[in-house]
């Protein structure tokens, strides 16, 4: 299947990506309107100022609204009426696909539409009954190969090495499989009984997988190194390595449609597969995602718009703030928070916000990668240098 032309994939000088204005579908909670006019003046003060904590790099108009970013090495991805690859330098539209809105499925609800890793990103797809894993240059958005599945295919994960992972259905039953371009790499049968949800982590050579228990695999053949067995009642959930720690939800199951209550945040180390602590979510739940991890706080997001700042190491409670941010992102040492009256920058040790909120009013996507951060806000999509 490597190789195979890529029918889908269309040069476009502009960006242009249709004329249907389309709901946006978020980690967090909030409502967006669009700004785009005011917040070009505003835009313009700030990219004068020389004491801001961020260098603005671009911005350009988008005839819908962004369903998802991803910031990959020079490369940004944004979903919207189909896919486009953005010269993360400057904003110019390299690459563009004609898909429709939603035949890119992560398989779960909530999980990121879009993974990628070196020159390439892997999506997951779906046409009735059809899911395909495919994969594609990031400079070019050139297919390199595809592999269809018969049954379940849940989502996926491309890694260090260029294997994409995904649970899914065989001969055998349900496993882990780990494939690329000349097909199964390797393969790791799950118990009958684990009905996931199989979300995926990866750093280096280690893959993580959550479900009935948070496990730790070996990326190159599947090898499996420990794992830790749910509370009593839960499943893990939305994993996240951050150097020798695991960061997971601890979730109840609660519908056949693979519905979860997220319900706490775990710390595992990474190399021994031993829990550090817990976090029980006081009087309410946790939204649905990946518990971002700033500086050494790890910042547990609340149902109700609640941030609660955690010590990585002992899971110590540092402080709360009630924010209703619509998305939130961590790069370095900071956490960036996406607000109605802009992206607001908080010191993770304290939740306090430092400096003036960036210029992007009802902001509500934003992605980060090296010294970057991609806004969305409005019908405005911006790039940033974070100083």
């Amino acid at each position: 299947m490597a190789g195979r032309a890529l029918g889908w994939v269309r040069f476009v000088p502009s960006v242009a990506m249709g004329e249907r204005r389309l709901s946006r579908r978020g980690l967090l909670l909030g409502g967006v309107g669009a700004g785009a006019l005011a917040i070009a003046g505003g835009g313009a003060w700030f990219a004068s100022r020389s004491d801001g904590p961020a260098v603005m790099l671009w911005r350009r108009p988008m005839a819908v609204q962004a369903d998802a970013l991803h910031l990959a090495g020079d490369t940004l991805l944004v979903s919207g009426n189909g896919v486009s690859g953005h010269a993360a330098g400057d904003g110019t539209v390299r690459w563009h696909q004609d898909v429709g809105r939603n035949t890119i499925s992560p398989g779960r609800s909530g999980t990121a539409l879009f993974t990628a890793d070196r020159d390439a990103f892997a999506v997951r797809t779906q046409t009735g009954d059809s899911a395909v894993i495919q994969v594609a240059g990031l400079a070019d958005g050139a297919q390199r190969w595809r592999r269809p599945f018969e049954g379940y295919l849940g989502s996926t994960l491309i890694t260090a090495a260029g294997t994409v992972v995904a649970s899914a259905d065989a001969a055998g039953g349900r496993g882990l499989g780990g494939f690329d371009a000349t097909g199964q790499r390797w393969w790791q049968s799950v118990q009958a009984a684990d009905q996931g949800p199989f979300d995926l982590a990866s750093d280096g050579g280690t893959l993580v997988v959550a479900a009935r228990e948070l496990a730790a695999h070996d990326v190159a053949d599947g090898t499996r190194r420990w794992g830790v067995a749910g509370p009593e009642g839960r499943v893990f959930g939305r994993p996240a390595l951050h150097g020798g720690v695991v960061v997971a939800l601890g979730m109840r199951y609660i519908d056949e449609d693979f519905g979860y209550r997220n319900l706490s945040v775990h710390a595992v180390d990474a190399a021994a597969g031993e829990t550090r602590w817990t976090y029980e979510a006081p009087g309410g739940f946790l939204l649905d995602g990946p518990p971002p991890v700033a500086g050494d706080t790890v910042v547990a997001v609340h149902e109700s718009g609640l941030l609660t700042g955690l010590e990585l190491r002992t899971g110590r409670e540092r402080w709360s703030s009630d924010r209703q941010a619509t998305d939130l992102a961590a790069l370095g040492g900071r956490l960036f928070l996406a607000l109605p009256e802009g992206v607001v920058t908080l010191d993770p040790a304290t939740g306090q916000a430092t400096g003036a909120a960036l210029p992007e009013r009802d902001a509500y996507r934003l992605a980060v990668s090296g010294d970057r951060l991609a806004v969305a806000a409005g019908d405005i999509l911006a790039m940033y240098r974070i100083r």
